[in-house]
């Protein structure tokens, strides 16, 4: 009966980690979104719409002047430290430029490292751990002083920064599918299976 009740916990465990917890498709619009143009940001402007995609709906438009897309309704992004950050994207015209996620709370910043967002010529998941090993404050932007800690366990300012043409070209920007999943269900896996080796082990020594 004990190692039903384990097989039966591992199972949930499992189910858990396989399901969304926060994840944007568009498919209602972009209203609650800010896009940063220049010196100014809009919600939901012209310059981005939602139209049949990734599949369904995603936000797109002119990367001239572009340097962020973010939302200030996190209320659902919360407590997600140790949890991982997903978004696809896809650019078009050849722009280059970089990419990077970040999260904010009360003027406190963490940025994740970037990566080269002029390669994703078709639709590309990107994803990074919420951690400190990949996070890391942004003393550029925000006077705060915050811990990561702190930040993630109620972030209000979630996003992705971008540079170079990207950020001042003429091509196209696509974006889909943006928020926070659980640890993919293969490291959950392959941990549960060092713990059941260890249980073995226990058993004969």
């Amino acid at each position: 009966m004990k190692r039903l009740t384990i097989i039966l916990v591992v199972l949930g465990i499992v189910n858990v980690a396989a399901a969304d917890l926060y994840v944007e498709t568009f498919d209602g619009g972009s209203a609650d979104w800010n896009y940063g143009y220049g010196t100014g940001f809009a919600i939901g402007t012209t310059y981005w719409n939602s139209t049949g995609g990734n599949p369904g709906a995603y936000i797109s438009g002119d990367s001239k002047n572009l340097y962020a897309v973010w939302t200030y309704e996190a209320d659902d992004y919360q407590n997600i430290a140790g949890l991982t950050m997903t978004i696809d994207t896809k650019v078009t015209d050849a722009e280059t430029g970089m990419a990077q996620f970040y999260v904010g709370r009360n003027n406190t910043y963490y940025i994740d490292g970037s990566w080269s967002i002029g390669s994703d010529t078709e639709w590309t998941t990107h994803q990074t751990v919420l951690d400190s090993s990949h996070f890391t404050r942004w003393t550029q932007g925000g006077a705060g002083s915050e811990s990561l800690a702190y930040v993630l366990a109620a972030p209000d300012d979630i996003g992705i920064f971008f540079g170079g043409s990207l950020a001042s070209g003429t091509g196209t920007l696509n974006v889909d599918n943006f928020g926070v999943v659980p640890v993919p269900a293969a490291v959950l896996l392959g941990m549960l299976g060092l713990g059941a080796a260890g249980l073995k082990l226990r058993k004969f020594v």
